[in-house]
């Protein structure tokens, strides 16, 4: 892993050598490490050792980016001569809005000494009390955990000169009867910044029970029924939304599901979602990748579109500041959410399915896609452990089912009860924590039956 010192020697080396009107250096550097197992053994330990520099260089308000996983002296002259050479070939950009300034940044404590040190034999440990649990009741395990260390520094030309090292941890695990089609299967996860608050001996028994639980499931008629859906489901559509629009291009260029609607009501008055990474259990980073201080914004409030992330580029288009969520190498301009937050609300999961007339129970959704962005229509399935409740008990387990609904006009704008209590768990691909609560629907579009 890259250290302070030495990570702000090759933003500083790569800005020096950068020979244009300004200059901007990323590093992202990381250890990661990862501990697969199925069919209740451990098949592959990996640790990744990784950095890569990123280089900007400003010509007018031309501007090039060019990449490097190399972190000599060398190689940072030629990213940055590469970089010039980008920039030069590149059409004026009168939206250009500059490089930021140096600014002061807020102490951040996302870095966990025992998640960083954490052995392979550690990790095998840990998988082992899910396998354990899996082994009493003759049962298949798979699934992974990971623990990371990242580590940003930036610098450039224009005086900014940030570092932040932080840790994460996962843990997912799905346990399984068999193969056939009318085999059980349980799914739990969590996250956290430190591996010492992984409960893992309880994601165990939370996907042992499912597991046992769904063998031989029965088939549902499609239509549109209440559901409960588990904290799991409800960060996949967070996770999408943030995808469908919460970006300041999107926004300004009408894409956005906030597009015209700041102000006005697009969800049931409980959903209150942020983007706030001073939430204790997520993994902070209190400046964005262009070295701007990241502050928390609210996008919807009680049911109400309030809020827009931007970065400098599509701030200046909208003619307003810098939120503070820029990603690096000019790839997504606009910004991304990356701590995202729903809030609780005054409900269980036991008093939701009580609540429940006739209804679906939904641990996860898979392969959940796009269907229409502003509309935030998905599509996607239900896997390892649905189930059908009837007059508020859950009776029995179904087949996993197809849905196609909006986020926020559909499952959102008809949420009639939330649980108080919310989990951290793992956005997919490995970008960061988000925190969630169960949520119960009074209408989400199950369109047929999948195997």
């Amino acid at each position: 892993m890259v250290g302070e010192e030495r990570a702000r020697e090759v933003v500083e080396a790569a800005i020096t050598a950068c020979r244009s009107d300004a200059a901007e250096a990323v590093l992202r550097c990381e250890v990661d490490n990862l501990t697969r197992f199925a069919n209740s053994e451990i098949h592959q330990n990996t640790s990744v050792v990784a950095a890569t520099l990123y280089v900007r260089a400003v010509c007018g308000t031309r501007e090039g980016w060019a990449t490097t996983n190399q972190l000599t002296a060398e190689a940072a002259q030629e990213t940055a001569a590469r970089a010039v050479e980008i920039a030069m070939v590149q059409p004026e950009n009168p939206d250009f809005p500059g490089l930021a300034g140096p600014a002061t940044y807020e102490e951040a404590d996302g870095y966990d000494e025992d998640t960083a040190s954490l052995s392979s034999r550690e990790r095998a440990a840990l998988v082992q009390e899910i396998v354990a649990s899996a082994d009493t009741h003759q049962l298949i395990a798979s699934g992974a955990l990971r623990t990371r260390v990242t580590g940003t520094a930036i610098a450039n030309s224009e005086g900014v000169r940030a570092w932040m090292q932080g840790s994460d941890s996962a843990i997912s695990t799905v346990i399984m009867t068999g193969y056939d089609a009318d085999a059980g299967s349980g799914y739990a996860e969590a996250a956290s910044r430190s591996v010492s608050d992984l409960d893992v001996r309880s994601i165990g028994e939370r996907a042992v029970e499912k597991c046992l639980s769904s063998v031989n499931p029965g088939s549902l008629e499609p239509g549109e029924y209440e559901a409960v859906l588990e904290p799991a489901a409800v960060v996949d559509c967070m996770n999408t939304l943030a995808y469908m629009g919460i970006n300041g291009i999107s926004f300004i260029e009408g894409r956005s599901y906030a597009s015209g609607r700041i102000g006005s009501k697009v969800t049931s008055d409980m959903v209150t979602i942020e983007d706030n990474w001073h939430d204790p259990g997520l993994l902070p980073l209190p400046f964005d990748l262009e070295g701007v201080p990241r502050r928390p914004v609210m996008l919807i409030e009680r049911g109400v579109a309030s809020g827009m992330i931007f970065d400098r580029f599509s701030a200046k288009k909208a003619e307003t500041e810098s939120t503070g969520h820029a990603l690096v190498g000019g790839g997504l301009r606009g910004g991304y959410p990356l701590h995202l937050v729903m809030s609780p609300g005054e409900s269980s999961l036991e008093e939701m399915v009580a609540g429940t007339k006739r209804g679906i129970y939904v641990t996860r959704f898979n392969y959940t896609n796009v269907v229409h962005p502003i509309k935030t229509i998905l599509t996607g399935m239900t896997r390892d452990g649905t189930y059908l409740i009837e007059d508020g008990r859950i009776v029995r387990p179904l087949r996993n089912l197809r849905f196609t609904d909006s986020i926020l006009d559909g499952i959102f704008a008809n949420i009639v009860a939330m649980s108080r209590d919310t989990e951290l768990l793992p956005v997919a691909g490995g970008r960061g924590i988000y925190r969630a609560p169960a949520i119960k629907t009074a209408k989400l579009n199950f369109i047929g039956t999948t195997a």
